[in-house]
């Protein structure tokens, strides 16, 4: 039975990531995807990405805001201060190459039945899945899997539809859900990195493809360890007080 791990939202935050891993590690996974966002607001980009990219290939990225924002300067612009300034250091902090590997992942991903994108699917990174609550039969209307993994809101909501009609938003907590095979889901998993969903620690979502059976996993770390380099390395302090 293909099983697969799928989180977003780390925001350089590698005791969060590193937890996330050996989890991961301890399920029998065949393949991880990550939703974008791996850097951004944390301490830690360049160990981050080298967590990811010595995975190879068996980790699978899109790309977040947070990578298009170290893209295109342009759209660095719609960011709030605070933001920018994480995303300039963050530039600093990661080498040419790490930058070229970030910037180099698509928008979006169509495997094993499923969509995985950061923002809306089908292909956006910086529209927010809770805009579209009593429009969401027409988001699923852009895309045809069955099931679609998001990030971006660092929170945790699911949304199905069955004969073209379209839930309202329904909860995601941790432990077990059997999907319906019958309905299509939209899952949005929440972050690793800076949840904002009231339980401080790291998400990650596991998800048997045969089965149809969402795990999600909450996985506690060292919060004070991250938010200890937040401050060290000049960041906005604020980064560090949401982790808590």
């Amino acid at each position: 039975m293909p099983k697969i791990a799928v989180f977003s939202d780390v925001h350089s935050n590698y005791e969060a990531l590193l937890r996330v891993f050996e989890d991961i590690d301890k399920q029998g996974v065949d393949s991880i995807y990550c939703l974008g966002d791996l850097v951004g607001y944390g301490p830690q980009p360049q160990e981050c990405c080298d967590l990811v990219r010595e995975r190879g290939e068996s980790v699978q990225m899109v790309q977040g805001n947070h990578e298009q924002g170290l893209i295109n300067i342009y759209y660095l612009q719609g960011f709030n201060q605070p933001a920018k300034d994480a995303l300039r250091k963050t530039r600093e902090m990661v080498t040419d190459e790490t930058y070229e590997w970030l910037v180099a992942h698509p928008k979006s991903l169509s495997e094993q039945g499923c969509r995985f994108v950061h923002g809306v699917p089908p292909n956006s990174a910086s529209e927010y899945i809770w805009k579209y609550e009593k429009e969401m039969g027409e988001v699923f209307s852009r895309y045809t899997e069955g099931v679609c993994f998001v990030g971006h809101t660092h929170d945790l909501m699911r949304f199905t539809c069955r004969d073209r009609k379209a839930s309202e938003k329904l909860p995601l907590n941790e432990g077990e859900l059997r999907l319906d095979k019958d309905t299509r889901h939209l899952l949005n998993i929440g972050a690793v990195g800076q949840p904002r969903d009231g339980d401080n620690s790291a998400k990650y979502a596991l998800y048997d493809t045969d089965a149809q059976i969402l795990t999600m996993r909450f996985i506690p770390y060292d919060i004070k360890k991250t938010a200890d380099l937040i401050r060290a390395c000049g960041l906005h302090r604020g980064y560090a007080d949401r982790l808590w």
